[in-house]
């Protein structure tokens, strides 16, 4: 059951960065400063490996765990016997809100930060960037959340609902488009879009210390790091010691967590 499901969440995930695509061609919201189709190659290879190799490395942990968690029905949501909608309901905030949490930590723990650097690294913000991580941060993130499903209790069903969901909402908030009003403003109040979302990738450090959600906005909102109302056309994307082309050659970027030190993205 575990394989199809995330055979049917990866065929979810390439639709969403066609028809994303397809629409930043249409009618993109920024003109890039850098070529696209250089960055899309970066990219693309940067999130196709990533996927690649992270089944090779973690995929029989992964799988192995869930079925040992649903076999032993480990964590508070089985003890509570909160099963079915609700688990999937519950299992979709406590993820995304433990996903703030953990995003932060790579702002503000530097060893964290030379691997998350590699994301902040881009100088244009479009649906590629959604898959810009490296390696590292996915595997170590990976462990984590199984960690955290364990205590949680949430099936395997649930966690592939979050996992498609919270894929959906990370792709479309890194797009190089802008949601008409008034439709933007309403649907700010409750989940992340792509405005809220790009102000996390401007080269000013209070605007990347900020707006850390990635699916349900009121996490900023409830613990003060929300921003929100500069110029969206007027930011620069990236980081200040990566604003040259040669700076984010596929090389360079993937040296990044083990190069000199770039500043921690966080205030002590």
């Amino acid at each position: 059951m575990v394989p199809l499901l995330t055979v049917e969440r990866g065929f979810i995930g390439v639709g969403g960065l066609c028809l994303l695509l397809l629409l930043e061609s249409v009618r993109p919201f920024r003109r890039p400063i850098e070529s696209r189709w250089r960055r899309y190659a970066i990219n693309l290879f940067i999130a196709g490996s990533n996927a690649l190799l992270l089944s090779v490395l973690l995929g029989g942990l992964i799988v192995s765990a869930y079925q040992a968690y649903e076999l032993h029905r480990l964590g508070l949501l089985h003890r509570l016997g909160v099963d079915g909608w609700w688990n999937a309901l519950v299992t979709v905030v406590v993820l995304d809100g433990v996903t703030y949490v953990w995003h932060r930590a790579y702002h503000g723990v530097p060893v964290m930060w030379r691997m998350h650097r590699v994301h902040h690294s881009d100088r244009d913000l479009d649906v590629t960037t959604s898959g810009r991580f490296h390696l590292t941060e996915m595997g170590l993130s990976a462990v984590f959340r199984l960690g955290v499903i364990a205590v949680l209790g949430a099936s395997v069903v649930s966690v592939v609902i979050f996992e498609i969901v919270f894929g959906l909402l990370n792709q479309l908030e890194h797009a190089n488009l802008r949601i008409p009003e008034p439709y933007e403003t309403w649907l700010r109040r409750a989940f992340v879009t792509p405005d809220m979302h790009r102000i996390h990738h401007s080269q000013e450090q209070a605007d990347t210390n900020s707006n850390y959600s990635t699916i349900f906005s009121w996490w900023d909102r409830l613990f003060g790091t929300y921003r929100f109302g500069m110029s969206q056309r007027g930011l620069t994307i990236g980081l200040p010691e990566y604003q040259q082309p040669p700076d984010v050659a596929f090389g360079k970027v993937m040296a990044m967590p083990f190069g000199p030190r770039c500043r921690a993205a966080a205030p002590a």
